[in-house]
């Protein structure tokens, strides 16, 4: 990868303005513009990497020069960003979640095609040596059982605390005028889902990678805490799964704990089991087999997945080939989203493939109640 790829960032709020400092410091990458609905943030990155800075997206997809952009914009905003990028024969890297449901998703992907463009979604636990060996434990050679024998269960927790100044402090913007009608954090049709879609949508994105294709979830949803009171969407899921490989899998995810274990991932088999706890780019994996007297497995020392992610994405730009977490992939943690979203909606079990009727559910918010007095 000789080439310089020049860049842009759309939405640098947050996870954007550390895309930038990323982008600044890769040695092959050179960040050009910026596109914000915030002054201040554009006249703040300008002063500081003497970019050119645009409030309208489409401007700056039109008049600048791109190899590529990474969309960090709010979650309602990928997909029509994605499609004007395309429309402009500028590759994309969208940050998670992919999309707030299978329609918009399906857009990117067949933007991306029809103008020969690559598409990536921000997963950056693919890269983790810890998932692979997890996964490698699960499904071994070419298609004979891992090392764990035939899996009976999967758990994973997500565990993600966030305040209602969390949702309180987030702007909405109406993409035609810029003009800020409110949060766009817990709201259906412009954050797409809450602990779901946002926070654990890296955790959901973990189970599927390690415990592959998915038959059936039957889940629960609620918005619990009685300090969410602004949002509408949910802070608390449990979720059972029947996977392709025989096996259950059991999601619990919560952005409502204030002190407890964020993340962990457990695979039980037929011959033992293997635990990775403290997050999936942990360096420890607990675990104890039946046929092997192992100790737990001390994962090499790695570079960040983030670094991992991008290295990839221009690995794909420069030699014609799908990024490892393509559109079709990250559809894919969307896909459960919804699916788990109908089954909490309906209260029964959900098959997939999902056929996404778009609608948002309504669910049984139980944090409309005054909170109890001790």
């Amino acid at each position: 990868m000789s080439k310089t790829y020049k860049c842009a960032v759309l939405g640098v709020g947050g996870r954007g303005s550390g895309w930038v400092s990323k982008l600044h410091k890769h040695k092959e990458c050179e960040i050009v513009a910026v596109n914000d609905i915030s002054e201040n943030r554009l006249k703040s990155l300008k002063e500081k990497y003497k970019v050119n800075t645009y409030t309208d997206y489409t401007e700056l997809l039109e008049k600048e020069s791109l190899d590529f952009c990474v969309i960090a914009s709010p979650h309602y905003m990928h997909a029509p960003m994605t499609v004007v990028a395309a429309e402009n024969d500028v590759n994309v890297f969208s940050e998670k979640p992919m999309a707030i449901n299978l329609q918009q998703c399906d857009e990117m992907i067949i933007a991306c095609r029809k103008n020969d463009v690559k598409l990536a979604i921000g997963f950056q636990h693919h890269y983790s040596p810890t998932l692979a060996y997890l996964k490698d434990a699960i499904a071994g050679a070419e298609g004979e059982l891992g090392s764990l024998g035939r899996i009976t269960d999967i758990i994973m927790t997500g565990r993600h605390y966030r305040s209602e100044m969390y949702y309180l402090m987030s702007s909405q913007v109406d993409p035609k005028t810029g003009v800020s009608s409110g949060q766009w954090r817990g709201r259906w049709q412009t954050e797409g889902a809450g602990i779901l879609i946002n926070q654990a949508v890296h955790n959901i994105d973990a189970f599927q990678y390690v415990c592959g294709d998915i038959r059936s979830v039957q889940a629960y949803a609620k918005t619990i805490s009685w300090e969410h009171k602004f949002i509408e969407v949910e802070d608390t899921v449990v979720a059972c799964c029947e996977l392709e490989n025989g096996g259950f899998g059991n999601m619990i995810m919560t952005s409502s704990n204030k002190k407890a274990d964020k993340n962990s991932i457990t695979v039980h088999g037929t011959n033992g089991y293997m635990r990775a706890a403290g997050g999936f780019c942990a360096n420890f994996i607990e675990m104890d087999t039946r046929y092997k007297n192992e100790e737990d497995y001390e994962v090499p020392f790695y570079t960040d997945p983030k670094w991992n992610q991008l290295d990839n994405f221009l690995i794909a730009i420069s030699e014609d080939k799908e990024p490892f977490v393509h559109g079709e992939e990250g559809r894919k943690s969307i896909e459960l989203i919804r699916a788990i979203l109908k089954s909490a909606q309906i209260g029964g079990k959900v098959q997939l493939p999902l056929v996404d009727n778009v609608a948002f559910p309504t669910l049984n918010n139980v944090n409309r109640r005054a909170p109890p007095e001790f």
